[in-house]
């Protein structure tokens, strides 16, 4: 699951200063442990918030503070799991003052579905492709269709290509991923039509595989590098930062220009986002954008982002109580959810 909740109204009249933060472990997926259980925190939250009057809400976070006994300097998320009425009192303080909020849930195994998808399963095709509101919609199935089914056996495969990029290791990701579809190829007719493009993208590998320089990461996602030059394969943080980049582009009807993005200080990734959402306006200025209903990513005007300390922000510290507390009610009621939406044997739709 990569979705975006709490949908705000578009208007080119709103707010100009936005305050961003996250909750649940924004680390590199590839990390997430021999079972995948992400460190008991599967579901990533990136919140953010529009508020121009930072003195009115940090004096209505002193009044709610007061109101229900809460003795922290800072308001942290971590230490309000037992206070859901303090919750429900700042939502309605945001709301009365028309506040917009944006929210990005990841969960964590599905990202890691829907990047094979893209990068190994159905690998980018140049031209209009991929940017195809049917292609979109047929990715989208496939990869909840993996998540729903696919054994662990298998994601390890992929994520070990990732981690130490290799012919032999990539190799070894299209065996036991074309072996698992093959067993279910009898009974399930989905199985057989991701089995045809897989196989056609192993093909794809072994021809690449034979020259005279192999590209070892090739079928395998661009990895973001650290300060150090070390490879972070999987960050849901920078694609939950730059969709909600661009829904508040959509919210603002593309006027960004002044705009403030204030996102809590990230000493590992701080240039990983930045690099993101310049590629986001760069990829504009080319023409190229995404049919998506609730995100524009056809800038014309670029917002200014700055990374802050949260103890001296009031609307860093409410963006992330937002978050926190939306990423363990959805961990709540997902714990033990592992089919999609969808039934995963469903016919997919062809393109």
């Amino acid at each position: 699951m990569h979705a975006s909740l709490l949908r705000a109204r578009p208007s080119a009249s709103s707010a100009r200063n936005f305050y961003i933060d996250e909750s649940g472990n924004s680390g590199d997926l590839v990390k997430g442990g021999d079972a995948l259980d992400f460190g008991q925190q599967p579901v990533f939250v990136l919140a953010g918030l529009g508020v121009d009057d930072s003195e009115g809400l940090a004096s209505a976070l002193e009044r709610l503070r007061l109101r229900h006994r809460i003795k922290t300097p800072e308001l942290k998320s971590s230490t309000l799991k037992n206070k859901p009425g303090f919750v429900a009192d700042l939502i309605a303080y945001l709301e009365e003052g028309r506040c917009p909020v944006f929210i990005e849930v990841v969960e964590k195994r599905f990202f890691i579905c829907t990047t094979m998808v893209n990068h190994f399963v159905i690998p980018p095709v140049a031209g209009e492709f991929d940017r195809r509101a049917d292609v979109i919609r047929m990715k989208n199935a496939v990869a909840e269709y993996l998540h729903a089914l696919m054994p662990l056996n298998v994601i390890r495969a992929y994520i070990d290509a990732c981690t130490a990029p290799s012919v032999l290791l990539t190799r070894r990701a299209f065996v036991e991923l074309l072996g698992w579809l093959q067993s279910r190829m009898p009974d399930d007719s989905n199985a057989e039509f991701v089995h045809e493009i897989v196989a056609d993208s192993f093909a794809d590998f072994e021809t690449d595989a034979k020259s005279l320089e192999p590209d070892r990461r090739a079928f395998l996602p661009v990895p973001d590098l650290s300060k150090a030059g070390k490879p972070y394969w999987l960050l849901p943080n920078l694609s939950s930062f730059t969709n909600l980049y661009a829904r508040i582009n959509l919210f603002r009807g593309k006027e960004m220009d002044g705009v403030q993005i204030i996102h809590d200080e990230q000493l590992q990734y701080d240039h990983v986002l930045d690099d993101g959402k310049r590629a986001c306006e760069e990829f504009a200025e080319r023409g190229l954008t995404w049919p998506l209903p609730h995100a524009d990513y056809g800038f014309t005007q670029g917002a200014h982002l700055t990374f802050a300390s949260s103890n001296a922000s009031a609307g860093i510290q409410t963006a992330d109580v937002i978050a926190g507390f939306v990423m363990r009610y959805v961990q709540s009621i997902n714990t033990n959810a592992k089919m999609p939406s969808r039934n995963p044997l469903e016919p997919f739709s062809r393109c």
